[in-house]
């Protein structure tokens, strides 16, 4: 089965942020662009991300609309 996690508040992103290091996640930004990538780092004020083509990438969190990742349970 598969679940999708949706994170869409600034409280939700830095609670939950640490625990998806290491996961390929989808980045929505407040200007709507969308970027995936494997989560590298995240704290209380950016997160690190690199991308498929292995490019490195730090958002701070407030340029950040929705992190989502697709699960298997």
């Amino acid at each position: 089965m598969n679940r999708q996690l949706r994170l869409s508040t600034s409280d939700q992103l830095q609670k939950r942020l640490k625990d998806l290091t290491g996961k390929k996640i989808n980045i929505v930004l407040r200007n709507r662009k969308v970027l995936f990538g494997e989560l590298k780092r995240a704290d209380e004020t950016q997160m690190t991300f690199v991308n498929m083509r292995n490019e490195s990438y730090s958002l701070p969190l407030t340029d950040i609309c929705e992190v989502y990742l697709d699960s298997k349970q």
